[in-house]
């Protein structure tokens, strides 16, 4: 028994050398990290799906909500893009069917045409012969008239065969009177005759406002802005300020022939008092009473540029005895005008 506990305590003890022979050293410290993160790598791993799931997923989420924001964004420039088009095609339709640009082109042209032709105006030079009638004091008609004046003028065309025109604008005349005023005979107390004449010499220089109106009927040349035409005006005029120049002569004469030897000689000695001269001038203003008017019938041609007419006087008034009056048609020497106008547009 002793012998085979010996034996059995013996074989124990080489069991016990031989089992810690067999068994395996440490690892090292290195050794039990990496075999630590192996033994948790498929823990990692799962999780690094799990992020890279959810990343992936936040990344198509996002491309899917930015392309949604990119489409919903897009979709009002879109529709506007379309509606414009659709607008510029409709526009671009209804202008193709209406009206091209070069009938709108040659529209322009003859809208502008139709303008110039029935609508001018610019700048009018009158130049007249005047005939007074029993002006101021006078009881004789004037021996010589004229005037000048110069307009503003607007004329406006309706239709090819009517048209009206006016003007306004400064007035100048002058008329002169020369005629005998007086003539006595007389004696000498040596028996000559003689004959004292009084002779009269008045010039008026008129400054006046004009405002005449015409009216014209005729036909304009096809394709040209001529028009010829008849007219009637009316016309109103304000005297403004007058300079009368007045001068008196005293004249001698006699068919004796002894009296004509006796004036020749106080004459070479400037001794003789004939003719006896006497002159003088007076300034008169208008007031607002006194007003001329008159009437003109005309005949005249006219295209855009230049235009001419000539008026002869009708009948006209004034509302006060120191205004002028002129001849009517028929009475004594005419009265008559002529215009030429000068278009500025």
């Amino acid at each position: 028994m002793n012998t085979i506990r010996k034996i059995l305590t013996i074989s124990s003890v080489f069991a016990v050398l031989g089992f810690a022979q067999g068994s395996p050293e440490p690892p090292p410290d290195d050794w039990n990290t990496d075999s630590t993160a192996s033994a948790n790598q498929p823990e990692a791993a799962l999780q690094d799906s799990t992020v890279k799931a959810a990343d992936t997923s936040a990344i198509v989420a996002d491309s899917a909500k930015s392309a949604d924001t990119d489409k919903v964004a897009a979709a009002p420039a879109d529709t506007a893009k379309a509606d414009t088009t659709a607008a510029d095609t409709a526009g671009s339709k209804k202008m193709r069917n209406k009206i091209t640009y070069a009938d709108y082109q040659e529209k322009v042209l003859r809208s502008a045409k139709k303008r110039s032709k029935t609508m001018h105006h610019g700048l009018s030079l009158m130049s007249a012969t005047y005939n007074d009638k029993n002006y101021w004091h006078m009881d004789h008609d004037a021996n010589w008239g004229m005037g000048m004046g110069m307009y503003y003028f607007y004329r406006h065309y309706f239709g090819n065969y009517f048209g009206v025109q006016g003007r306004l604008g400064a007035l100048y005349r002058y008329s002169r009177w020369t005629f005998d005023v007086d003539e006595q005979e007389g004696k000498l107390s040596t028996g000559e005759k003689y004959t004292l004449r009084h002779e009269l010499d008045r010039k008026y220089y008129n400054f006046s406002a004009d405002m005449p109106l015409t009216g014209k009927f005729g036909y304009h040349i096809k394709g040209t802005t001529t028009f010829l035409y008849t007219s009637l005006t009316l016309g109103l005029t304000k005297p403004i300020y007058e300079l009368t120049d007045t001068e008196n002569r005293l004249y001698m004469s006699t068919k004796d022939e002894k009296l004509k030897e006796d004036l020749a000689l106080f004459e070479s000695a400037g001794a003789t008092p004939f003719p006896a001269y006497e002159s003088h001038q007076t300034n008169k203003f208008f007031y607002m009473d006194d007003w001329e008017t008159n009437s003109w019938i005309g005949l005249g041609i006219e295209s855009r540029l230049v235009s001419f007419e000539i008026q002869m006087f009708a009948f006209g008034g004034a509302t006060q005895n120191a205004n002028h009056r002129f001849h009517n048609i028929g009475q004594g020497s005419p009265t008559w005008r002529m215009f030429l106008d000068f278009s500025i547009r």
